[in-house]
């Protein structure tokens, strides 16, 4: 009976060395999978996130190269609009230099338009001024030889017609000027002879003039025109569009 018991006693001690070691390996090997699990998820994870990180920085220099070539769109549209724009002052301008001739003939005929004649004088040179500089602006900004040959076919006759109508307008002033101081003195003087002469030969210094101006305007005026003709021809081929010019 003794040697059963002792028996038994050496199965369970047996059992509980074989139980302890099983439930050893067993949680060992539990905490190695828990492990390799964790480091799985970890590095999963850090690759979701490196990966997110790549297109959230190719997102970004894909944004900085779209507004990149949005604004060069934007700068070369604009380029375009305002050299567009430039252009057609510089037509726009010959124009207004037109317009003072029927203004200049008008003032010729009214003796009393000095300061008319003053003003016009300024008119014209502030628009011929605007004109240049447009010109200048357009010299730089197109590479088209022909144009830029027009161009400076319209500067040359546009000096010329401006500062015809500006000697005209100089010369008659000087001649109303003189009108007016001479018949003011004669009335101060009781109509002096002397005096009202001087204010006629003034008058008719006006009407040679005037004369001088219906003769020749309209050659210099020409000169002009044909000059813009060019020029409009060539805005239609570069633009495509029907521009017109008052003749």
């Amino acid at each position: 009976m003794t040697i059963i018991i002792f028996v038994v006693e050496i199965a369970i001690i047996a059992i509980l060395i074989f139980g302890k070691g099983y439930f050893s390996k067993k949680g060992e090997n539990a905490a190695i999978a828990e492990d390799s699990r964790n480091i799985s998820y970890e590095s999963k994870k850090g690759e979701n996130l490196a990966t997110k990180e790549d297109i959230e920085e190719l997102t970004r220099k894909i944004e900085i190269v779209k507004n990149e070539i949005s604004f060069e769109n934007q700068r070369k549209h604009e380029f375009i609009n305002q050299r567009t724009k430039r252009l057609l002052n510089i037509l726009h301008n010959t124009e207004k230099l037109n317009e003072y001739q029927a203004l200049l003939l008008y003032a010729l005929y009214d003796k009393n338009s000095s300061e008319r004649l003053i003003r016009l004088i300024e008119q014209i040179n502030e628009t011929l001024l605007d004109f240049l500089h447009e010109c200048r602006i357009a010299y730089i900004t197109i590479e088209d030889k022909q144009l830029s040959g027009i161009i400076s076919e319209l500067i040359k006759e546009s000096q010329q017609y401006a500062g015809y109508m500006c000697y005209i307008a100089s010369n008659a002033n000087s001649h109303m000027k003189n009108w007016e101081e001479s018949l003011e003195l004669a009335t101060q003087n009781n109509n002096s002879q002397q005096l009202l002469d001087l204010a006629i030969k003034s008058q008719n210094g006006v009407a040679a003039i005037r004369k001088e101006f219906e003769t020749s305007i309209d050659e210099k005026r020409k000169a002009l025109y044909d000059f813009q003709i060019k020029y409009l021809a060539k805005l239609n081929t570069l633009f495509g569009s029907d521009y017109h010019i008052k003749s």
